[in-house]
């Protein structure tokens, strides 16, 4: 599998373990971070599609590709990414937040997963490992439609959302118990109802490390329940369930200063992110580890399923 760094925020070439151990083709797109970062116009998103087109030499990916793109405010990213694979897919999510709402007149990282369920060539969605903004009140401006058609199933970390209309859309959580890990062996009775489907399609995933607990990764956000090993079992889950079959993958979730342009960045920064205590070079060896350990998960999965 191709491995490239779309570097917009700076917080993935310090990585110097990562880029020697896997030697990932680097494109140099900071220039574009402070007028995308969290949010954007869908004229400048379009000119950046525009633009990684360029820079990546087509406006598609002839081959499955692994993109790491630095922080989670970039996460809309994602949506440009899933446009540039050509065949039809399913589409595994693991974020803490839904990334799903509707009815916003611009692009930002809270809305994309919204706009590419609407792409034509994703059939299925499978939103894992999430907690925060399902059913506050935000849940108003959820893609209920799609929830409950099945198109898009949740698993969240822990618990059963409460209120609102979740009482009528199925959503079995990952654990058991709040402090017990999910096994491999819950993970696959989850997954178990949509084996046939996930063995149609090649399977996109697109992982927030914002999933985990903050001692797993330093983020921009605040950090949700999962255990890097818990994680990695989830990716290993779904992948043998997909038959090995991987599109493409994306992880975001390391950690940046925020710099941005415009007042809409600027007012996203200052009411939507957490107030955090981040030593930054601790955030890169914490990040840096984890993107090795998901890297050697799925590159190590990927081979084992290829002598099977």
């Amino acid at each position: 599998m191709q491995i490239r760094l779309l570097d917009l925020d700076e917080s993935l070439p310090p990585q110097r373990e990562l880029l020697a151990r896997h030697q990932p083709a680097t494109f140099a797109v900071h220039d574009w971070g402070p007028y995308i970062r969290m949010a954007c116009s869908f004229g400048r998103f379009a000119q950046f599609e525009r633009a990684l087109a360029v820079c990546l030499g087509s406006e598609s990916d002839a081959r499955p590709t692994l993109t790491l793109y630095g922080s989670g405010d970039f996460h809309h990213m994602s949506l440009a990414l899933l446009r540039r694979v050509q065949t039809p897919i399913n589409l595994l999510v693991l974020d803490n937040h839904p990334d799903w709402m509707r009815g916003v007149p611009f692009l930002h990282c809270g809305t994309w997963l919204y706009h590419a369920a609407r792409l034509p060539h994703i059939a299925r969605i499978f939103h894992v490992g999430g907690d925060v903004d399902f059913d506050n009140y935000y849940q108003w401006m959820a893609p209920w439609r799609w929830l409950h058609s099945g198109k898009i199933t949740v698993l969240p970390s822990w618990r059963r959302f409460q209120g609102g209309r979740w009482s009528s859309v199925p959503h079995e959580p990952l654990r058991l118990e709040q402090e017990s890990p999910a096994s491999a062996e819950r993970v696959a009775e989850l997954l178990q109802p949509f084996r046939a489907e996930l063995a149609q399609r090649p399977l996109y995933i697109s992982l927030d490390k914002d999933v985990m607990e903050a001692t797993e990764a330093v983020v921009n956000w605040d950090s949700g329940h999962l255990l890097l090993p818990e994680v990695c079992t989830i990716l290993e889950c779904i992948l043998e369930a997909a038959q090995f079959n991987l599109a493409g993958m994306d992880v975001v979730g390391d950690w940046s200063p925020v710099r941005c342009r415009g007042w809409l960045q600027h007012l996203m920064h200052f009411t939507m992110h957490p107030t955090l205590a981040v030593d930054a070079a601790e955030a890169m060896r914490a990040n840096q580890q984890t993107n090795l350990a998901l890297l050697e998960c799925i590159l190590s999965t990927l081979c084992a399923g290829s002598r099977s």
